[in-house]
């Protein structure tokens, strides 16, 4: 019988049924009867009974198959015979979309498995997590009861497995997969010691036993408790009563013999150790019981180039200061502190003021005359270099007038002279000043935990001390202090255990003013401190002190009733105001550098800014630091 005329038989004898299975599934039934002909037929009767779509790939039609059946069955049941057969012959459907199936062979419908089995014969994708047995050991069992195309692979970092295959292999999987997870073949065991410290048997155990052949974890755990000087091992049991063999062993050394131990420190030194342990000597040596032997005082020395304690005792006083020694040898952390100083401030002046000079040229009394304070100009010498006259040639004055007029700031407007006998002279002055400043630094240190870091940035200026002139000015000296000005930060931190940092904080900021006056040469200096205790969180930012500060200051000189008169009062009176305002804040900000990779990360991050601060500004395209780390240091620039 050909594929065609057997098609055609098919499809005649199941027209009907087939649109009763449209409207009721359930009543419907078919038979399928096809002996060696091509799978394209069993796709198209498959088709029209189920209504789906197939797309087959091109090996496909190459393959012949044999389907027989004598009891009638459901839609649902011939397209699960249908996906048998595909199964059978190396193929696989793959859902495409609604109603629509890709028909593909095993290998490549492997990388397209999801995690929902749409029925028995789909391939499935799942993850199954181990706690009790090994990963690779469990791929290992697992791999032969899978589909000739069906993968496992094992994950050794999280002790998983990722299994592909069809959904109706599963559940043989699973129930392999929970007999080796049954807590049956996990056991838990603790080894109490006399005279090996129990952080010692940890590593001996985790060295012998902690790792399988072929390098990845083993199903075998240990953990040391310093308080009971005991080990506590899980496994299989296998593991477990080798390392419970190899703890006995070690452990039954004579503890007479044992009394010398010489302890390499990492982290602390090893001559401040030497006085905490002498103290625990005594302590134990004076806590016999009564009437009991006295035990011999341990001996404790150190061995400065090597870092390391030398200690002789008895084995209980011995495992004693080795817990102390193993507690106070850690590593510790380190905190980079960052003190940022912004100070702003704001300077603004306005002055104006009017003078003016009526006088007699033949030495009499001044007529009529207005001086101020504020104003810096001898008006009477001014006058009478304006005028010419020889009448203050002798006095000086005239000297002392220009020596005025080179001090001026601002707009003068002036007139004097001499008309006859009468000497007369006028000065308008008017200032206005205008001074913003802003300054922002950041000093910042990196210090070991209770320790204390010290930084100076600045100068050291002379400030005289004191002066003495002997007699017709003879043998005159002078005592000259050197005073530092500039940026102070000391800082000692203290980490607790939840990340809080206490510190205690000295910050000082320096500057010099200027001199007293333009006849000295003595200096002014501007000194801003803070010496405090504060409590910061792990890289938080807090504001330790500063000041905002705003004076207000307005001079205001007059001739008596005269310069209150309206208008014409304005040449009688002089006004100045001036306005001052300072705004200063100091913060300080702490990070924890617990680790190689924390420090690496801060430095990274201060060594990336300088970097870009001299790219920036040179506008070259390589960085002279990343050379000197080259080529004077021999080691690779931080941003590589």
């Amino acid at each position: 019988m050909n594929k065609f005329a057997l098609t055609s038989t098919i499809a005649a004898a199941f027209c009907l049924p087939v649109a009763a299975e449209m409207n009721s599934p359930q009543s419907a039934r078919h038979v399928l009867s096809l002996n060696d002909v091509e799978i394209t037929a069993l796709i198209d009767d498959v088709s029209i009974i189920t209504g789906y779509t197939f797309v087959l790939h091109p090996d496909v039609r190459r393959v012949k198959v044999t389907v027989m059946s004598q009891a009638p069955m459901s839609t649902e049941d011939v397209f699960q015979v249908f996906l048998s057969t595909l199964r059978v012959h190396g193929f696989a459907a793959v859902p495409a979309g609604k109603g629509v199936y890709r028909i593909i062979p095993e290998q490549a419908a492997i990388g397209e498995a999801g995690q929902r089995a749409a029925g028995p014969n789909t391939f499935i994708t799942e993850v199954m997590r181990l706690n009790n047995f090994n990963a690779i050991e469990a791929a290992q069992m697992v791999k032969p009861l899978i589909d000739a195309q069906g993968q496992v692979i094992a994950n050794a970092n999280s002790n998983t497995l990722v299994v592909v295959d069809y959904a109706s292999n599963m559940p043989r999987l699973r129930e392999l997969v929970a007999g080796l997870e049954s807590s049956d073949t996990a056991k838990m065991e603790t080894v109490s010691l006399r005279n090996i410290p129990a952080k010692e048997m940890e590593g001996i155990l985790n060295d012998l036993l902690g790792q399988s052949e072929n390098g990845a974890a083993s199903n075998f755990e240990v953990a040391a408790s310093a308080s009971s000087n005991a080990v506590v091992v899980r496994g299989n049991e296998l593991k477990i009563a080798q390392a419970v063999r190899i703890s006995q062993q070690l452990d039954s050394t004579d503890p007479v013999r044992d009394t010398l131990r010489v302890i390499p420190l990492a982290n602390s030194t090893a001559e401040e150790i030497v006085p905490i342990l002498e103290k625990l000597a005594q302590t134990m040596s004076g806590q016999a019981a009564p009437g009991a032997e006295l035990q011999k005082t341990a001996t404790i020395a150190h061995h400065a180039p090597t870092n390391s304690l030398v200690i002789s005792a008895t084995p209980d006083t011995l495992l004693s200061m080795e817990r102390v020694v193993a507690a106070l040898d850690q590593r510790r952390a380190q905190v980079l502190v960052e003190a940022i100083i912004v100070e702003i401030s704001d300077d603004t002046a306005r002055e104006l003021g009017v003078e003016f000079l009526l006088s007699g040229t033949d030495g009499t009394v001044p007529l009529l005359s207005t001086n101020f304070n504020n104003n810096i100009v001898n008006l009477l010498g001014f006058t009478g270099a304006v005028s010419g006259g020889d009448v203050f040639t002798d006095t000086g004055l005239q000297e002392g007038a220009l020596n005025s007029l080179l001090n001026l700031e601002g707009g003068n407007f002036g007139v004097g002279g001499e008309s006859g006998d009468t000497l007369f002279g006028a000065i308008v002055t008017a200032v206005e000043e205008d001074t913003e400043s802003q300054v922002l630094s950041k000093p910042f240190s990196m210090v070991l935990d209770n320790g204390t870091s010290s930084l100076v940035v600045g100068q050291e200026v002379p400030i005289t001390t004191g002066e003495t002139l002997g007699d017709d000015n003879s043998n005159p000296f002078r005592t000259v202090e050197r005073e530092q000005v500039g940026i102070k930060l000391d800082v000692t931190p203290r980490i607790s255990s939840d990340d809080t940092i206490r510190m205690s904080i000295y910050q000082e900021v320096s500057s010099i003013f200027g001199t007293v006056n333009s006849e000295s040469s003595d200096l002014i200096t501007n000194t801003r401190e803070i010496a405090t205790d504060v409590l910061v969180d792990d890289g938080e930012i807090l504001v330790i002190g500063g000041l905002i500060e705003q004076d207000d200051a307005r001079v205001a000189e007059q001739v008596p009733f005269l310069g209150d008169l309206p208008l014409l009062g304005n040449l009688f009176r002089s006004e100045g105001k001036g306005l001052q305002r300072t705004n200063l804040m100091v913060f300080i900000r702490p990070t924890i550098v617990r680790d190689r990779q924390s420090a690496q990360d801060v430095t990274q991050r201060n060594y990336n800014y300088i970097r870009a601060e001299e790219l920036l500004r040179t506008g070259e395209e390589i960085s002279t630091i990343d050379n000197f780390l080259n080529e004077v240091l021999g080691t690779t620039p931080l941003n590589e």
